[in-house]
């Protein structure tokens, strides 16, 4: 590998961190290093990843814009808090949000399929059923010798024109130097042309330019005779000897019967849906294109190696030894990414990551790897170790102890923030429960193939779901998500009152939102006399309906602008000041302060200062529990670490649980260091001695569970 020249940096240098309530702490982040970021729940490092690393590279873009773009897309977004940074490279999320992508574009494969599915794509005719095919000039040489051997032949250009157009055309031939026309099957000279001969053969008055021998003394007086030919017939020749002909177009036609093609949308075929007409490899690609996996590029490359390196195949090539090097090969190149397991997502993210192959870029890997199974796990550090050796720099957020066996440097922001561990683990089920039971029947022929076989999920219980990637973990929350409490297709739940999805939350959502406490304090303000006076009720102080929040930036205190090729950017609210309210609605007081105030305390002030409200004290209280007392109600959910959100939505259900709802986890542990794994194992069994059933995904099978349901791998 190439020695990195002295002026390149060597170290991200971070002064004065104070993000997320970082005390001005100094950060040194070695480049070209696998980098471990890792700090308890709520410490920080999360914050330093996204606010710092990411949107500092993000904001560094676009000041690089003009400053009529960065005027026109509203600035350029909120500076970190951080005193000063250097040797920040260009950063990006590994991997990146899948949105509605599919594999194809997610691994940027998309471009290159188009091109070499263009290559070595067969048209076939849809008259004759002959190959069809455009021909460049130095490509007729090759053909005219597959097809002819050693015979002679001639270069004839087809004129199409009107039977009255033929004696003025005649004479115009005749003075250029062309003596001979191709009639019927025979070739007449123009002085001997009988009086009434019929000379238009197939609709068209065919010209012979030359009669030539195919040896390599003759190529370039075919190449000459070809061009003659195309000037006089629109682009369309006619190769013809003894044994057959050849129609050789500039454009798409038939070689056998010279019929003219539109050429196919390829963004069309390379999804498999085309028509019969366009065969890969002799078979239909409709049939070849819809089910391509990773695993068959190279096969779809080998059309285009014999006629030597290019670009599209062999970045396809790299792709291909790329996925076989992670375990990709089954994936459907057009399945969508939400749809693929967390191991499979982060997965598909290094190999993009690889297969672009830009050096001196900073990837983040916000998705902690310790949240996945064994054999995904080392094939994570493997491809993660491969970007560092090929030139990036890697910085991976994940407290798990087991990080530190396989990366450079280890990094740990913060101090832990105090837990409650006065739970331990099992034994919370209430006794005496009657046992009842989820059942997911086994797939149907038409239906979705995961998990393959019945599965009986025991009720009021903590339960984790385990098994390698791929194995169904995810789909089987959603099969168990979409059938409801009523139950549906494969899924019956008798015993289901209410399925709950843990992680469901709307973007833009504050921790008081979620947390559930904001309906609680809109209505402790709207029994305050101001707001009586004013007839404003509850839906006033609430952000989520129009009538209180500022009509500006419908309650965000932000303004959001969209970008193309980066990350969107926020800058604040210029009527509201970020305060998300009114100024009528801002005029009206609880316990001293305005509705803006409150949504500015921290979890722990806000329950001193609402002590006597009941409702507000119990919510706030089973968030303080969770380790959330540091934290600002008006914080967005975002912001948080994924750590914090699963305690958020422990604390919010923990208040709101009934006998008979059915909670749904999807990787709660993920990234998750001891004190934090203890914080959020407590709180699970705290919604099951509510009365509530849990099930969770656990591909490592480490959390302490009543019950635990394994699946197999494909």
């Amino acid at each position: 590998m190439a020695k990195i020249p002295s002026t390149t940096p060597r170290q991200i240098q971070l002064r004065g961190v104070r993000e997320a309530g970082l005390d001005g702490i100094d950060v040194n982040i070695p480049l070209r290093r696998l980098v471990g970021l890792s700090g308890a729940a709520g410490a920080g490092a999360q914050a330093l990843a996204q606010r710092v690393l990411l949107g500092e590279s993000r904001r560094r873009y676009l000041l690089s814009l003009t400053p009529f773009e960065r005027e026109r897309i509203g600035g350029i977004g909120k500076q970190a808090k951080v005193d000063g940074i250097e040797g920040l490279p260009p950063a990006q999320p590994l991997p990146a949000p899948p949105g509605d992508s599919t594999v194809a574009s997610g691994l940027h494969l998309r471009g290159d399929l188009v091109r070499v599915v263009r290559r070595c794509a067969q048209m076939l005719c849809a008259e004759c059923g002959g190959a069809c095919a455009a021909f460049h000039e130095q490509d007729i040489w090759q053909l005219a010798q597959q097809l002819f051997a050693t015979e002679s032949l001639l270069v004839v250009a087809p004129m199409v024109l009107e039977v009255s157009a033929l004696a003025g055309v005649l004479g115009e031939l005749e003075r250029a130097g062309f003596r001979r026309l191709r009639i019927g099957q025979q070739v007449v000279r123009l002085d001997a042309i009988e009086k009434g001969m019929d000379l238009l053969t197939d609709g068209a008055l065919q010209v012979v330019v030359d009669r030539l021998s195919l040896s390599g003394r003759t190529q370039s007086r075919m190449g000459e005779a070809v061009r003659t030919a195309r000037a006089i017939g629109a682009g369309r020749t006619l190769l013809v000897a003894d044994s057959d002909v050849a129609w050789v177009d500039s454009r798409l036609a038939c070689i056998d019967c010279g019929a003219r093609m539109a050429e196919p949308d390829w963004n069309v075929v390379v999804h498999g849906e085309c028509s019969d007409s366009v065969c890969i490899n002799d078979v239909s690609a409709a049939a070849f294109l819809s089910e391509l996996r990773l695993g068959q590029l190279r096969e779809l490359t080998q059309a285009v190696e014999p006629t030597g390196p290019d670009r599209e195949g062999s970045r396809l090539r790299r792709a291909a030894i790329i996925c076989e090097e992670l375990q990709l090969c089954h994936l459907p190149l057009w399945r969508r990414l939400v749809d693929l397991s967390h191991a499979e997502q982060l997965l598909i993210g290094i190999a993009a990551a690889r297969i672009t192959g830009l050096t001196g870029i900073l990837h983040v890997v916000l998705s902690p790897p310790s949240a996945v199974d064994d054999d995904s796990r080392l094939l994570v550090w493997s491809g993660l170790r491969s970007l560092v050796d090929e030139g990036a720099s890697v910085v991976i957020l994940d407290s798990d102890p087991g990080v530190a066996n396989h990366v450079d440097v280890v990094l740990e922001i913060g101090s832990p923030t105090p837990m409650d561990s006065s739970l331990q683990g099992k034994g919370m089920t209430p006794a005496g429960r009657e046992a009842e039971q989820l059942v997911i029947e086994a797939p149907g022929k038409d239906e979705v193939p995961t998990p393959e076989h019945r599965i009986v999920i025991p009720l009021g219980r903590l339960v984790a779901i385990t098994g390698p990637k791929g194995s169904g973990k995810t789909q089987l929350l959603r099969l168990i998500r979409r059938a409801g409490s009523t139950g549906a297709g494969r899924v019956r739940a008798p015993a289901v009152r209410r399925v709950v999805d843990a992680a469901e939350a709307k973007k833009g959502m504050l921790l008081a939102d979620r947390l559930g406490v904001h309906r609680a304090l809109a209505r402790v303000f709207a029994d305050g006399v101001v707001a009586r006076d004013l007839n404003f009720g509850v839906d006033h102080f609430l952000l989520e309906k129009p009538g209180g929040r500022c009509s500006n930036c419908e309650g965000q205190g932000l303004v959001r602008h969209e970008l193309d090729f980066v990350e969107d950017i926020e800058v604040p609210c210029a009527r509201c000041g970020g305060q998300r309210f009114g100024e009528e609605v801002l005029s009206s007081t609880a316990h001293g302060v305005t509705i803006a105030e409150a949504y500015a305390m921290t979890v722990f002030e806000a329950r001193m200062h609402f002590g006597r409200e009941r409702k507000v004290r119990d919510i706030l209280h089973a968030a303080e529990q969770g380790g959330l007392g540091a934290r600002r109600l008006d914080t967005l959910l975002q912001n948080l670490d994924d750590v914090e959100r699963v305690l958020v939505s422990l604390a919010r259900h923990q208040t709101t649980i009934h006998t008979g709802d059915l909670i749904l986890f999807d990787r709660p542990l993920a990234g998750c260091d001891d004190s934090a794994r203890v914080s959020v194992t407590n709180g699970l069994h705290r919604l099951v001695a509510a009365g509530a059933s849990v099930i969770v995904t656990d591909a490592t099978a480490s959390l302490d569970a009543d019950a635990t349901v394994e699946l197999s791998g494909s």
